[in-house]
């Protein structure tokens, strides 16, 4: 290859993960409710108490009861994001974002060293540039949770093993980095565990016993985390909340959700339309099985990938999950492109179909840079919460406004089921949970102070239970602000009630 070519492939490689990165980083400083909200909000929570000195062992929420610790998984994702805060100065949203469109980045890199060695410069490229917008990489690749980042140390950390075979320069920077870079994947979520099967049967081989080892070795950090979990809830620490959420994950672990129609109807949703396009699922699969004869390493990466999804399958409605599969598939749709570009019949395909994939990925998360509606005025909203209520009293609200209004409380809930399990977490049962009330009145007697929502009351139709929680509120406590944008009460009786609990 001439020095000509290779600083060519060298620019062409820089642009795209430029382009990658800044896909990412634009308008990053949007409020963080887009997509799965349930999931940014308590790490942005834990990365603001980081930054204010929780302690690392220690990943606190803002949501009651407390303390609530969010033992889930080690606070990796979450200490990047306070360390970058701290830094710089900038907004734990900002700063989360800028970490997870850095870490998709780094993801990108590391798929561009593993495809190269294996197919050529040109798949390669066009497998980053797939790779930058798939949908599912552009939702949770600027999302403040952290799944770009154990994808993108994933990725590298194969790079790193993957040179530390084939190369001769640098062999113990690659052989460090490929190790640190495993263990943080691992310890970010220790579900990117199935990582192991291409990295001992492919990369290393069965002959490197000492490298494999080394390499099981990046298990340590994972294990002795959840080791120090187990150990803070068998002597009381953390809240119901943790030990819901260890129950969960558990019950998660045994896929009985396979025997339910109803698991199959998102992932069908998100591996055929939403994660990857239906263009490109079909691309994928031409070049995976139809193209030439492809490298093991994409056959047991991604075999074991789905192992690893079918075994999470009551994980299967959050999108998130789905990433996994996205390196993978972005070389397949790479290698039918590239096909299809250098044969005769096929030149007048490629061109199309590499700009209807392009066009449905865009179409496909055009909304992740848009504030859904019912959340467009939370910054004004926080900010009259902030005005009328002190730092240190208890608000009941929507767990988005408790964080953006940088206030301790309550998690409200206006579905039954809902409602009734968050009044399970305080070691509660509601009577009455079809009254929108009885969570409220619930956390009243548990401390809380005030009350506290956003958005409109008019759409009868889309949420009539939160529209009668206002209603009812106005009957029974003192109003602070009742705007159809913001809506504050203080949880003190109106003259003449009693202030009889509504089914605690």
């Amino acid at each position: 290859m001439s020095i000509v070519t290779r600083h060519r492939d060298r620019l062409a490689l820089l642009a795209l993960l430029a382009f990658t990165f800044g896909v990412r980083a634009w308008k990053i400083d949007q409020p963080i409710v887009e997509n799965y909200v349930g999931r940014q909000i308590p790490t942005a929570m834990v990365a603001r108490n980081l930054e204010r000195g929780s302690g690392f062992l220690r990943p606190q929420l803002d949501t009651g009861p407390f303390p609530n610790l969010f033992l889930v998984e080690p606070p990796i994702f979450a200490s990047i994001v306070a360390g970058v805060s701290r830094a710089t100065g900038w907004p734990i949203g900002v700063s989360g974002r800028l970490v997870s469109a850095l870490a998709t980045t780094l993801g990108a890199w590391g798929l561009y060293g593993l495809t190269r060695r294996r197919e050529g410069v040109g798949v390669a490229l066009v497998a980053i540039g797939v790779f930058a917008v798939l949908p599912v990489m552009i939702r949770y690749g600027r999302a403040v949770q952290p799944d770009a980042l154990m994808l993108g140390t994933q990725l590298a950390a194969l790079r790193c093993w993957d040179a530390f075979v084939h190369e001769d320069r640098g062999r113990r920077g690659w052989l460090v980095g490929g190790w640190f870079l495993l263990a943080t994947s691992l310890a970010v979520k220790v579900t990117s565990a199935f990582v192991f099967v291409p990295i001992v049967l492919v990369i290393l081989g069965p002959k490197r016993r000492w490298a494999i080892g080394l390499a099981f070795l990046a298990l340590i950090p994972a294990i002795l985390w959840y080791v120090h979990a187990s150990t803070l809830l068998a002597e009381g620490e953390g809240s119901r909340a943790s030990l819901d959420n260890r129950r969960i994950w558990l019950d998660a672990l045994v896929p009985t959700a396979l025997v339910h129609l109803e698991t199959y109807r998102p992932a069908a949703r998100y591996l055929l339309i939403r994660s990857f396009t239906p263009i490109g699922l079909v691309l994928a699969i031409l070049g995976v099985f139809k193209v030439r004869p492809i490298d093991r390493l994409w056959c047991l990466w991604g075999a074991s990938a789905l192992l690893a999804l079918v075994l999470l399958a009551g994980k299967w409605h959050h999108e998130y999950y789905w990433m996994v599969l996205a390196p993978v598939l972005s070389v397949g749709i790479a290698r039918s492109l590239v096909a299809l570009a250098r044969v005769q019949h096929g030149r007048g395909w490629a061109v199309p179909l590499g700009v209807a994939f392009v066009a449905m990925a865009v179409l496909g998360s055009s909304s992740t840079w848009q504030t859904p509606v019912e959340w467009e005025n939370i910054d004004q909203a926080a900010e009259q919460v902030r005005r009328v209520v002190p730092p240190d009293r208890w608000l009941v609200a929507p767990e988005a406004l408790l964080y953006t209004a940088d206030r301790r409380g309550c998690r409200l809930e206006t579905t039954p089921r809902s409602a009734q399990r968050a009044a399970g977490e305080w070691a509660g049962r509601l009577e009455n949970p079809d009254d929108p009330l009885a969570l409220v009145a619930f956390y009243q007697s548990r401390g809380a102070a005030f009350l506290a929502d956003l958005g409109s009351e008019d759409d009868q139709d889309t949420d009539p239970r939160r529209a009668l929680l206002r209603r009812r509120a106005r009957e029974h406590y003192r109003i602070l602000i009742d705007r159809p944008d913001v809506f504050v009460v203080e949880l003190v009786p109106k003259p003449g009630l009693d202030g009889a609990s509504h089914g605690d």
